[in-house]
């Protein structure tokens, strides 16, 4: 699809960033976007300032092509032909629906894309598909804002739940709350009205509630959540039964009916005692399900709990790769806005990967490929890529269909060096040594510290 001329040399050198362009342009295409906007939009409207340009313009923060916002507005103030202060207000008054809209949307095109790649989708448990929920508090802000600047107690703009698709490892759902001091639990009953029968919901015990549960079991979902010391009432049906062991511990299972009121949900309670206590020197884990026996097993289901930690992951992904935490957004609309375009370029990425893994195996690029070193390829090619290829070279790719997108994307795959982004494995945790403090004399020279060290 690409002109046999200088953009050749790019997918020569690095295969990875075309991809990423390739896929930019086929999932945020600006009428597609501007769609978007108008069906989520309730009172803000756009005139001169598309709703398709403040996604370019805030991808390029999220993606660390710019350091700022402003030097972001900067590099393209003559294509937006707006005031910074425009732009600033806009962002200021981005409702969190659109937000939440702009990745729910996205996120459905790109996991067209990675359907129609083989052996793309891990699989977790057959049959189903498994979804991980988890939380995350936005990091406090600068005191830009005027009422902000009378204190010096860190200012929170938002806080948000997200749903990370485990087959496709792509957030494909975002609850978004201004309220930074919010209780996660609070955003629960908006999240269930998005959740989709026979979906599979793991998470942690700090979202195992009665309610919560019976919401899930109303909607004909399944959980695999971690039970809570002191949120539910339950009861213990029949004794508890060993099922075998696995990595971390012994296995065992037991029936309980929880109660809600009137109403009654029996559900397995697998139980993993472990050989190493935890952090918080727990020595059993207890993971409730209403899965049925035939649906998963024990194993099958400490398995599924055991890998909630890929949601984890992601966040650690959009906070220390990609820059979803804007520290000069103070207003909360548009820190939650920049956020949000830092999951849909996190989304971008998994459909890039989703390519690796079908063309050089999923084994392969899990174990061996690094985001970071990925990431920081593609954004580095990205600016010079830009200055040397003619945008008229990429519009091919907003019109392509899902299978077609697909099928350029593994063919460029091919070319991918995966040596050149190497995963550095994590060693054992060494304990902390104990320090000395700093009260009486607060600096060291670093120099006179090794000479002593080597004397002795």
């Amino acid at each position: 699809m690409l002109p046999k001329s200088v953009i050749d040399r790019f997918v020569q050198k690095c295969p990875a960033a075309v991809m990423v362009r390739a896929t930019l342009e086929n999932l945020l295409r600006p009428h597609r976007l501007n769609q978007i906007f108008d069906n989520a939009a309730q009172r803000q409207y756009l005139k001169k300032l598309l709703f398709s340009d403040l996604v370019a313009l805030m991808l390029a923060v999220a993606t660390r092509t710019h350091q700022s916002v402003h030097a972001s507005y900067q590099a393209a103030k003559k294509i937006l032909g707006v005031s910074s202060t425009a732009l600033y207000g806009k962002l200021n008054r981005l409702e969190p629906d659109i937000s939440a809209a702009l990745v729910r949307e996205t996120a459905a095109d790109a996991a067209a894309v990675i359907d129609a790649m083989p052996k793309a989708r891990r699989e977790l448990l057959p049959g189903f598909e498994v979804q991980y929920l988890d939380g995350n508090h936005l990091a406090a802000t600068e005191h830009r804002v005027a009422e902000l600047r009378r204190t010096r107690q860190g200012p929170l703009p938002g806080q948000t739940l997200a749903i990370l698709d485990a087959q496709r490892d792509l957030i494909t759902e975002l609850i978004l709350c201004e309220d930074g001091h919010a209780q996660e639990r609070s955003l629960l009953p908006e999240l269930l009205e998005r959740i989709e029968a026979k979906k599979v919901i793991g998470a942690d015990r700090n979202f195992c509630t009665t309610k919560f549960l019976f919401g899930l079991a109303a909607r004909q979902a399944y959980f695999v959540i971690r039970q809570h010391k002191s949120t539910l009432f339950w009861r213990k049906l029949g004794k508890r039964t060993r099922i075998g062991r696995i990595e971390t511990g012994v296995l065992f299972e037991q029936a309980i009916e929880l109660s809600d009121g009137d109403e009654t949900l029996i559900v397995r309670r697998i139980t993993v005692k472990l050989d190493k206590p935890t952090e918080s020197g727990d020595v059993e884990i207890h993971i409730l399900t209403n899965l049925s026996r035939e649906q998963a097993t024990a194993k099958q289901v400490a398995k599924i709990y055991r890998k909630r930690w890929t949601i984890e992951g992601a966040f650690q992904t959009l906070t220390d790769v990609l820059r979803c935490e804007v520290e000069t957004l103070g207003y909360p609309k548009a820190a939650l806005f920049s956020f949000a375009i830092a999951v849909l370029a996190y989304n971008t990425y998994a459909v890039v990967k989703a390519a690796l893994r079908s063309v050089h195996g999923v084994e392969k690029v899990d174990e061996e490929v690094s985001d970071y070193h990925l990431m920081h390829d593609v954004v580095s090619t990205h600016v010079g890529m830009e200055i040397a290829v003619e945008d008229s070279v990429w519009s091919s790719y907003q019109s392509m269909s899902a299978r077609q997108l697909a099928k350029e994307l593994l063919v460029l795959a091919e070319g991918v060096q995966l040596s050149r982004y190497p995963k550095k494995k994590r060693g054992p945790k060494k304990p902390q040594p104990r320090k000395i403090s700093g009260a009486g004399s607060p600096h060291i020279a670093t120099a006179r510290v090794l000479a002593k060290s080597r004397h002795r």
